[in-house]
């Protein structure tokens, strides 16, 4: 959960973090910043790609610019969570490190972040 990273920069530290390969839940509000190194983070280290919020098409085309092809769309916070669960293998991680701000889904990134929770428990029940 770092639902706080809310630039590109932020969550290319995150993603340096693990040695395991990811599963990346991202996007949200987009503020326009440049993509190029996030997506090289990406194409390194991240095995499959969920995009949602306002900032999805962008991200989704900044990633086949760089020719990441393992890329999810979902509608819904929930949906996104679900979904990575889907895809996660054993030895894997799902990472919330969205890039962007949480504004377009959410009052704050803390809220966005309780919710990531939420729903992650509730997978285990």
């Amino acid at each position: 959960n770092d639902s706080k990273a809310t630039n590109p920069e932020s969550a290319i530290v995150a993603l340096q973090a693990f040695t395991e390969p990811v599963i990346l839940i991202a996007g949200g509000y987009d503020k326009g910043t440049d993509l190029h190194a996030f997506m090289m983070a990406i194409k390194d280290q991240v095995r499959e790609l969920i995009l949602l919020g306002q900032g999805a098409d962008r991200f989704a085309a900044a990633a086949k610019e760089h020719e990441i092809t393992v890329i999810h769309r979902a509608e819904t916070f929930p949906e996104a969570v679900s979904l990575a669960e889907k895809l996660a293998k054993p030895g894997e991680s799902v990472l919330l490190s969205p890039a962007c701000a949480s504004y377009d889904m959410f009052s704050n990134y803390e809220e966005r972040g309780r919710i990531f929770k939420q729903l992650v428990l509730a997978l285990r029940r």
